[in-house]
């Protein structure tokens, strides 16, 4: 239960404050289906999370148990700078409306980001790929389809305070998870 909650908060802020929800966001206010924008997030966020679990049953072999929270502090630390550094693209001036192409680059930005990165580094920490992959899941599928119902309005969110209050949290977040062991009794 722990692995999905800490996976459930992880996804949710580094995909609030990233760029994968205001793409899917722009893409709802340039006129695509929200019923469709909401099942491909859906779909995304499920796919995504269970290849990130599958992924980490086949690395948690590799690592040492004492090196098991160092991969959770590295991956904090680099969703931190991700969120910091990494701002949301420019609008295209002739975005595509393929909702298979927006599948895809939602598929890649959810698994090979920082957010599959921490999904990965939780399930190799926990042991308990499944219940990390749903909180991931959830956390996925809920923030990119309330931007897929927000559309046009999810560009009033405040995004610069979001990313640089949640950012300098998962950079602080990654020494106290790295140097106090006792920190995470998973």
């Amino acid at each position: 239960m722990t692995g999905l909650f800490l996976s459930f908060l992880a996804i949710a802020a580094v995909l609030l404050a990233g760029r994968e929800a205001v793409r899917v966001a722009r893409f709802a206010a340039a006129g695509a289906s929200t019923v469709a924008l909401v099942a491909i997030a859906t779909l995304v966020a499920i796919a995504a999370s269970a290849a990130a679990a599958w992924l980490a049953g086949g690395l948690s072999a590799w690592l040492a148990p004492e090196h098991r929270t160092w991969l959770v502090a590295a991956a904090l630390a680099l969703a931190g700078l991700e969120v910091l550094l990494l701002r949301a693209p420019e609008t295209p001036r002739e975005p595509t409306r393929s909702l298979g192409a927006l599948a895809l680059v939602l598929f890649a930005g959810v698994l090979a980001d920082a957010s599959g990165l921490l999904l990965i580094s939780l399930a190799i920490l926990t042991e308990m790929p499944v219940p990390v992959a749903v909180g991931g899941g959830l956390a996925a599928g809920g923030v990119l389809g309330m931007a897929a119902l927000a559309g046009a309005d999810w560009e009033k969110l405040p995004r610069a305070v979001l990313r640089w209050t949640i950012g300098p949290l998962l950079l602080l977040a990654a020494p106290v998870i790295a140097f106090l062991p006792g920190f995470v009794a998973i």
